[in-house]
């Protein structure tokens, strides 16, 4: 009886070591993700505002803003199974000239119109008014540019790893509930 028991725990112990050292392995990271991932540790300024945010805060503010959100439409759009998929969102915002020039060169590559660029796919690029939006995405991460140039010029940068373009569409064209 002893030796079944200790044989059970073994086996136990052997598969819990097993998934462990699955889950342990860094995911692979593609070439957006580590070229934003740059972008952050080099491009410092006291006229830009970075925000980094983690799966699980991404989670807790959507929650809650979720909150007052109808069941009906959440359910109609599978919202709790494309957020499960975020996995942190970057967001950088100029707040000056100096920091609107240096977004600008950062993300230059993405001003070009290249249909396809860092295994991204172009989505949108529309030109109206001094502005300029922009969205590229591949399967699992979508990047947004907006620029505004004119009296007060503007940069901002959203990459969002964990959505597809699709996805996205979905959640943000029906009343806005991500961004």
């Amino acid at each position: 009886m002893k030796r079944y028991i200790l044989l059970t725990l073994t086996m136990l112990v052997l598969y819990t070591g097993t998934l462990f050292a699955q889950s342990a392995q860094p995911r692979e990271k593609s070439e957006v993700e580590i070229f934003m991932q740059q972008v952050a540790k080099e491009v410092k300024s006291n006229e830009i505002d970075y925000a980094y945010i983690s799966t699980s805060m991404f989670r807790q503010l959507l929650s809650q803003a979720l909150s007052i959100v109808d069941s009906d439409i959440k359910e109609k759009l599978g919202v709790d199974n494309i957020l499960s998929s975020v996995m942190y969102m970057r967001r950088f915002m100029s707040t000056g000239r100096d920091g609107y020039e240096l977004l600008h060169k950062a993300m230059q590559p993405f001003l070009e119109e290249e249909e396809e660029l860092m295994g991204m796919q172009l989505n949108s690029f529309n030109r109206a008014d001094g502005g300029l939006s922009i969205v590229y995405s591949d399967p699992k991460n979508v990047l947004i540019i907006n620029e505004q140039e004119g009296d007060e010029d503007y940069f901002m940068v959203i990459f969002v790893s964990g959505v597809s373009y699709e996805n996205f569409m979905k959640v943000t064209a029906n009343g806005g509930l991500i961004f």
